[in-house]
């Protein structure tokens, strides 16, 4: 079953091209990542000797960040003809953060893999939405980006009812490493796509 025939069966009325097919396929998969580990986070924080105090600052670090780089890289994204790949280099960075989760060691890792996660966010979310974007049509816009976001919500929901039981049975690292590999395969299958296909 390819993505066209998995989109027919399961949102049947939906009206999505090819591009928009790929783009809502890799990102819900990124979503379902995020969402097997961002409800945990202060139980993670708790695991590493830290307090809830430590959960939010790290947290709210990251967010901070990511907006600041968000505003700042936008300006430089505009002026980049092949978005693609600045989603799939979005996808690896954050990979490579969740390979850092894996082995955490201390808190001052922490803080930077918070950044660097921050920078694969502020890449990655601005090339997303533009891409989104610029595949959608006017007539159907509402319907594409309520899709998007309505698949999004179910993807992150359901993660986080399976995240909880994959950490108690597995552990954090082994999650974190699946999450890794995922991220960095999103990357490669968008970076090795056809330009003209997004």
């Amino acid at each position: 079953m390819d993505i066209k025939q998995a989109f027919k069966l399961f949102l049947p009325n939906i009206k999505l091209n090819r591009s928009l097919r790929i783009l809502v396929m890799a990102n819900t998969i990124l979503v379902f990542v995020f969402g097997l580990f961002v409800p945990f986070y202060a139980i993670f924080i708790e695991n590493m000797g830290g307090s809830v105090a430590t959960a939010g600052f790290t947290w709210g670090l990251f967010m901070i960040v990511a907006g600041i780089l968000t505003l700042l890289f936008s300006r430089w994204e505009l002026r980049m003809k092949e978005q693609e790949l600045l989603l799939a280099i979005g996808y690896i960075i954050r990979g490579a953060a969740f390979l850092s989760y894996a082995f955490m060691a201390s808190m001052s890792q922490l803080v930077v893999t918070q950044v660097l996660w921050a920078v694969g966010m502020a890449l990655g979310a601005p090339a997303f939405d533009s891409l989104y974007a610029s595949h959608t049509d006017k007539d159907d816009s509402i319907q594409q980006w309520g899709s998007w976001e309505g698949i999004a919500a179910i993807s992150s929901g359901s993660a986080a009812l399976i995240g909880g039981v994959l950490i108690q049975e597995f552990g954090f690292s082994a999650v974190f490493l699946s999450m890794a590999i995922i991220c960095f395969l999103l990357g490669a299958y968008i970076w090795l796509l056809p330009r003209d296909v997004l």
